[in-house]
């Protein structure tokens, strides 16, 4: 991702609202901003390489469009599985009702909005949680060993 795009989208808390938009410390997943408009919900997410969003349905249609980087929606089909690429600029739709997973082989910002507000019911995906829960630990275990440290100083 570049710097510069990063930082643009990053800084939407100081023209957009301040301390509404903050986030106050990294996830294991990435960092994401929101909001909504007209009855429908938006958002900007940064997801990190080798996490995940998603692991779930909705009630409304979903639509997102890949900004930066590279991954891919695994969707739920019956009793398999659709894997659908995201190309950057493009919008994919994910229909109400479908399961889905993404899965960002890089780190990735997209844009996504839902045709309502945004609901989402659990559907795990275990096959891909199993490999994402360990690193969403490790960067966890990290994170607050880094907080203890600045607590020491």
């Amino acid at each position: 991702m570049s710097k510069g795009l990063l930082e643009f989208i990053l800084n939407l808390r100081r023209w957009a609202g301040g301390d509404k938009w903050d986030v106050e410390e990294p996830t294991a997943i990435g960092e994401g901003y929101a909001w909504t408009y007209n009855g429908r919900f938006y958002s900007i997410l940064y997801t990190r390489a080798g996490m995940y969003r998603g692991n779930h349905l909705h009630p409304v249609d979903q639509h997102t469009i890949l900004l930066e980087g590279k991954g891919s929606y695994i969707m739920k089909r019956g009793l398999g599985e659709v894997i659908q690429p995201l190309e950057v600029g493009k919008v994919l739709t994910i229909k109400a009702g479908i399961p889905h997973i993404f899965l960002p082989e890089e780190d990735c910002l997209t844009l996504e909005w839902w045709d309502g507000m945004f609901e989402a019911k659990e559907h795990d995906f275990p096959k891909y949680m199993k490999e994402i829960k360990p690193r969403i630990d490790e960067f966890n275990r990290r994170l607050e060993e880094l907080k203890n440290q600045r607590s020491r100083r």
